[in-house]
């Protein structure tokens, strides 16, 4: 119960530093928090944006759940990966200066991110949709996830790294913002 109002939050622990939320199409909320967090802590960040809430699940009441992308077929995989990985090639020596082994590219039809990156194997993921979104777009996220071989998280030592090799990211990201990986375009050039 959030101020008067009842709402059914699925609620998930997970190592992480934040609490997110999150008001999906139908109007599911999740509330993901870091193992150890307190449920009078989880009460009172969920009071706090109980106004958000209440508007967001209306607005998403409405819209229908994305329908899950099919896993790329071989073909699909390749030509994704022969697009992505000459932005990979023309990023990678910003890193490699650091020391950085070149990491292995892998390209999947990922549902809710544009790219992951797994410093103990030395591995990009990327997403299929990449390819349909600006190119600018598509090189922020490539040195997003590069710089995570140096900063392993989100700090501002982070965000710092990116603004010296491409000061303009923000910019960049808000083109990421016509592209929801969850519902991709269906001609997008």
């Amino acid at each position: 119960m959030i101020n008067g109002r009842s709402y059914q939050i699925q609620l998930t622990y997970k190592k992480m530093r934040h609490i997110r939320l999150r008001v999906l199409p139908g109007g599911e909320i999740r509330l993901s928090a870091p193992f150890g967090v307190k449920p009078a802590l989880l009460k009172q960040f969920l009071g706090q944006r109980s106004e958000w809430i209440a508007w967001q699940s209306e607005q998403m009441k409405t819209q229908k759940r994305p329908q899950k992308r099919p896993p790329l077929t071989k073909e699909e995989r390749q030509k994704a990966l022969a697009c992505l990985q000459p932005i990979v090639d023309n990023l990678y020596p910003i890193v490699k200066a650091y020391g950085i082994p070149k990491p292995r590219i892998t390209v999947r039809a990922m549902q809710t991110r544009y790219g992951s990156c797994s410093v103990n194997r030395g591995r990009i993921t990327l997403n299929a949709i990449l390819t349909e979104v600006p190119q600018p777009a598509a090189e922020y996220v490539v040195l997003h996830e590069l710089a995570h071989f140096l900063h392993p998280n989100h700090s501002r030592n982070f965000y710092a790294f990116i603004e010296q090799y491409m000061p303009d990211w923000r910019a960049r990201e808000a083109l990421l913002t016509q592209t929801d990986p969850a519902n991709p375009p269906s001609n997008k050039q």
